[in-house]
């Protein structure tokens, strides 16, 4: 019984890894959230700020003890003159407590600001694998469809050499530019597997199973001027606010700094027992203590926290300044580099495309009334898928800048 239920899970095991599946790319971006290590991890970085707020707001241990003096020398506790038992308890004043947990919330800000931003920033790299592999399957249909227009080709050459009105070498150069063509194929299935294997890493899966992209390259024009976009990216950055929350967070922890040059303070109370005489019964009493620390006494080192404190918050302010200055050249930069992209579409939406078409055309006629050789056939037909894949290339650089200028706010790095 346990044989037959080890193969059949071994049989569903390999039937699920060689299914496909299709993949779209609002698909892929849903399930990268729910599974790129990446979030995952900045996800649980917010427990770890909730569990420094729990610690922060920690009031330091109560005391308890037990104190027995003027014991006889044969350790008789009982015919002790003093039993006491004590308890005693430290209170932060002066908000203390209040603003330590105050500087750890802004933790838990920045993981809530920097989920947001991984988030964002993954989904841009998983747009980037998709439209990458979209690329990829591009140039395999390409290949594909030289290969198929070689062979009709290969017919045609055959035909007119039974004629006798071309060469058998023309023959021979069709089958070699078909195996050429061939071995292009096996590099770009090569370079596909690759492309979705990393797109696969992106998504927080493995398993066997391929995927169809139901996705296709397409582009739209992107419609706004520099000032609007710069103005809405500078809004929407996490990276700047983040920036502004550690401003802030800094400030919490210079107050905290100079708050521990006042004294805390600590009360207790005791159950006293007395002996006046050894052996006739205690005497009870109760007694109270009231204590106050002296910071005055390390004067040096709470100066030093809050220089350290200040120093911090002027870096903040610094780096504030720097991120903002840095970001908003990244959006000028991307903005540009996109503009440089769609143009170059452009050109292949105008003319390229159409031109190339009509130069096949043009070239196929020639060869079949002897007014081309069959190397400049080949040429054309070189030319031809170039400018197809050429076309293919220059969708996916505008889709990728497009990207670029999308997470341009989230990075002060390259």
């Amino acid at each position: 019984m346990y044989k037959q239920i080890l193969v059949f899970l071994l049989f569903m095991s390999l039937a699920a890894y060689g299914q496909t599946k299709k993949l779209a790319l609002s698909e892929a971006i849903e399930t990268a959230v729910k599974n790129n290590p990446q979030i995952l991890t900045a996800e649980k970085e917010k427990l770890v700020a909730e569990g420094r707020i729990l610690q922060a707001g920690r009031i330091p241990n109560a005391e308890f003890s037990i104190e027995s003096s003027e014991i006889p020398t044969n350790f008789s506790i009982g015919n002790s003159g003093e039993l006491d038992f004590n308890f005693s308890q430290t209170l932060e004043l002066f908000g203390k407590r209040s603003t330590r947990i105050q500087g750890v919330e802004f933790e838990k800000q920045l993981s809530q600001i920097n989920l947001e931003r991984i988030k964002k920033i993954i989904t841009a790299q998983v747009k980037t694998a998709y439209y990458q592999s979209l690329l990829s399957r591009e140039t395999i249909k390409s290949i594909e469809q030289n290969i198929t227009l070689l062979n009709d080709f290969l017919v045609q050459v055959k035909d007119k050499y039974q004629a006798g009105t071309s060469s058998y070498l023309d023959v021979i150069r069709a089958k070699v530019e078909s195996a050429r063509l061939k071995n292009e194929l096996f590099e770009a299935n090569k370079q596909f597997q690759q492309d979705t294997g990393n797109l696969k890493i992106l998504l927080g899966i493995e398993n066997g199973v391929s995927y169809e992209l139901v996705d296709s390259l397409h582009y739209s024009f992107l419609a706004g001027a520099i000032d609007s976009i710069h103005a809405s990216l500078i809004g929407q950055s996490n990276f700047i606010k983040m920036s502004g929350l550690r401003i802030e967070r800094e400030k919490s922890f210079l107050t905290l700094a100079e708050k521990s040059s006042l004294p805390d303070f600590n009360f207790g109370a005791s159950f006293q027992n007395r002996q006046p005489v050894p052996g006739k019964g205690f005497d009870n009493f109760f007694g109270l203590k009231l204590g106050i620390t002296l910071p005055m006494f390390y004067s040096s080192g709470v100066r030093g926290d809050i220089q350290e404190s200040s120093a911090l918050l002027d870096i903040s302010n610094i780096q504030h300044e720097a991120i903002r200055k840095i970001i908003t050249q990244k959006i000028i930069s991307s903005y540009k580099s996109l503009g440089y992209a769609e143009e170059q579409l452009l050109v292949f939406d105008k003319s390229l495309l159409l031109d190339i078409e009509d130069e096949l055309r043009a070239g196929i006629n020639a060869y079949q009334n002897n007014q081309i050789d069959v190397l400049n056939l080949f040429d054309i037909y070189r030319t031809y898928r170039s400018t197809k894949l050429e076309y293919s290339r220059a969708i996916f650089n505008c889709l990728t800048a497009r990207n670029d200028l999308e997470i341009s706010n989230e990075s002060a790095s390259e």
